[in-house]
């Protein structure tokens, strides 16, 4: 197979489970792969902004952020699309009828969470996010919208998702990252989308990316990419919908399958 773009969410799948990755062995392989003119994409939830930190020792890196609304490279800059002040009250609206939801709001560059919101989802959020700020409500924030962060009950999160999908038809999307938390994104920005954008802008088409993932956020990704790979801890239907499987997030699963299948 011809491959010219590698894309791979981050957290269950390039990260292990403290949220670290093998930064010598990355190092090798990004350089092999850019050595074969092959691309190597961050695709995350993640903010852009914060991808780039990360990853400041590869500038040429693009990131993809917020689930595939933000777009990243240091010499291209940012380009996001967020949610409109109207949408924006609506979904806060739909999600205040229920009670155990913990709710963060996503800009591009700040993240906004209640002062009284719980302190492990406020700890959560600022280990997530790198810039975190405080307010008295959520209604009143003014910055843009990338997408919405929620936590709630894990045995509940299917039939949040259910419930929400028709309440918020054309203004928003559940997307599950895993039981007990999900994301509202904006209606068609998803990975996938990103990643058809990106590959116009670089002339690499669907069947020459590879991606890989363990959410269903990912599967947009998978559906467009020629190649998709599901991490061995990911859900069922998840691994169902990919065209290979390889290890666990713990075990660098990322790296083993592009060592073997695009650099040995």
């Amino acid at each position: 197979m011809t491959i010219k773009l590698v894309a791979t969410d981050m957290d269950g799948t390039f990260l292990n489970d403290r949220g670290e990755y093998d930064q010598k062995r990355f190092a090798k392989d990004y350089a092999a792969l850019r050595q074969r003119g092959i691309q190597f994409v961050i695709a995350s939830g993640h903010q852009a902004a914060e991808l780039a930190t990360t990853f400041s020792d590869y500038p040429d890196m693009w990131m993809i952020g917020g689930n595939g609304a933000e777009l990243w490279q240091r010499a291209a800059g940012l380009t996001a699309t967020t949610f409109s002040p109207t949408a924006t009250q609506q979904i806060l609206t739909a999600l205040s009828a229920y009670d155990d939801l913990q709710i963060a709001l996503c800009g591009t560059e700040t993240v906004h969470v209640l002062k009284y919101a719980d302190p492990q989802f406020v700890a959560n959020m600022q280990q997530y996010y790198y810039r975190v700020a405080t307010c008295d409500d959520l209604m009143a924030v003014t910055d843009p919208v990338v997408k919405f962060d929620i936590i709630c009950p894990p045995a509940l999160t299917d039939q949040l998702v259910y419930e929400l999908t028709p309440k918020l038809a054309g203004i928003a999307v559940p997307a599950s990252g895993g039981q007990g938390s999900l994301d509202l994104i904006q209606p068609g920005m998803h990975k996938g989308r990103a990643l058809k954008q990106l590959g116009a802008q670089l002339g690499i088409t669907a069947d020459e990316m590879l991606v890989f993932g363990d959410g269903t956020n990912d599967l947009e990704m998978f559906h467009y990419a020629g190649h998709a790979v599901a991490m061995h801890n990911a859900p069922a239907n998840v691994r169902a919908n990919a065209t290979a499987v390889t290890g666990t997030n713990i075990d660098n699963g990322v790296l083993d399958y592009i060592e073997k299948h695009l650099l040995s």
